[in-house]
């Protein structure tokens, strides 16, 4: 379950517009020369950031529900009622209120080959597959804010991916309320792993990271945690029912998209403030993947969000593609971009991913 706290993120620190037009320029100059895959080499908090030469891969098989183009896939002949549950009851205030979330309630991802050694798990509950083992770890690493407080561990050698909910390192134990390794390899997997959050998939899934907009594209649905998620069914590739007996609501695993032309794109983007000028190459790239990938009803939330990369493992890359926080009059971007774009009219909601074509 995503809590319900705070999206607000780090505040920008007073730049003048002619930082923001470098910044925009810097932005553009990253994506031309990150198509062949770049990743910064830094020091945070004592740990050292992987250095990857290689282009970057988009996780999990082709078939994967979430890499999946909504291209030639049928609509839910209930696409409206679900349309106006997602649009009327799943934000937290107004309707329509469908934010960018890099901050809490989010997943930072870490890699083992940062880790400082192996440390015993203790998982405080009945879930998980890790209890009494051990885990390459580095203390140093942190979850993003929020009750939730998970994390994502990576092997890319091997192609293994660890999901821990509500961790915290203490007296030299990896403590959590659930913790698991995931089976399959996540470079090719294409199924959901049904003790990970509530719709019963892996963490990594439909998480929006840095070095695929480097690229210039998102080729893959995006995760949205809402509020008023479905307590007696679910749709795939969800995997389990999160909150049974809930009131009537948005089934995990409902999967929607716009329909929006590249003319719609642009107009959407000539409104915005002059003031997220530098943001706007970004939103083009959101909006097309919106409209050519959708996103997936993935968790309970106290709002509806689209889930990034959290601050606290990719906070220098965002900043250094121009996402910095700030406030153009009572809105805050880049939480606020998709604002004007997502309109009710243009949501629709598609068949569960067992109805897809092969």
């Amino acid at each position: 379950m995503t809590g319900s706290g705070s999206l607000r993120g780090p505040r920008g620190r007073g730049r003048d517009k002619a930082f923001w037009l470098a910044s925009a320029l810097l932005g553009a100059v990253l994506v031309a020369v990150c198509v062949s895959g770049c990743r910064t080499d830094r020091e945070d908090s004592g740990v050292k950031e992987r250095e990857e030469k290689v282009e970057y891969v988009r996780p999990y098989g082709p078939r994967a529900p979430w890499n999946v183009p909504v291209a030639g896939l049928a609509r839910h002949p209930a696409s409206g009622k679900y349309r106006d549950l997602l649009w009327f009851h799943a934000p937290s205030s107004r309707p329509g209120n469908y934010n960018l979330n890099f901050w809490a309630y989010t997943y930072p991802v870490y890699y083992v080959e940062n880790a400082t050694g192996e440390y015993p798990v203790e998982v405080r509950t009945e879930w998980g597959n890790l209890d009494g083992k051990r885990v390459a770890w580095n203390p140093a690493w942190r979850p993003a804010p929020g009750t939730d407080a998970q994390i994502i561990l990576l092997d890319p050698e091997q192609g293994r991916e660890w999901n821990f909910w509500q961790v915290e390192f203490k007296d030299g134990m990896i403590h959590a309320s659930n913790a698991n390794l995931v089976d399959g390899d996540y470079r090719t997997k294409e199924d959901g792993f049904s003790p990970s959050r509530g719709i019963g998939v892996q963490y990594l899934a439909m998480l929006v990271r840095p070095e695929e907009v480097m690229q210039g594209e998102i080729r893959h649905a995006l995760s949205m945690p809402i509020r008023n998620t479905d307590g007696t069914h679910f749709v795939a590739p969800a995997t389990k029912l999160e909150h049974p007996g809930r009131p009537d609501g948005i089934p995990e695993g409902m999967r929607f998209a716009l329909t929006v032309t590249d003319v719609e794109i642009e107009e959407w983007l000539a409104s915005l403030s002059p003031e997220v000028e530098h943001m706007k190459w970004y939103g083009r790239i959101l909006a097309r993947a919106l409209r050519d990938y959708g996103w997936f009803i993935t968790d309970t939330s106290g709002g509806a969000h689209l889930q990034h990369e959290a601050w606290v493992t990719a906070g220098e890359k965002w900043s250094n593609l121009g996402l910095d926080t700030i406030e153009v009059g009572w809105k805050q971007y880049p939480r606020d971009l998709l604002d004007g774009l997502v309109t009710r009219e243009r949501i629709y909601a598609l068949v569960p991913s067992d109805q897809y074509s092969e």
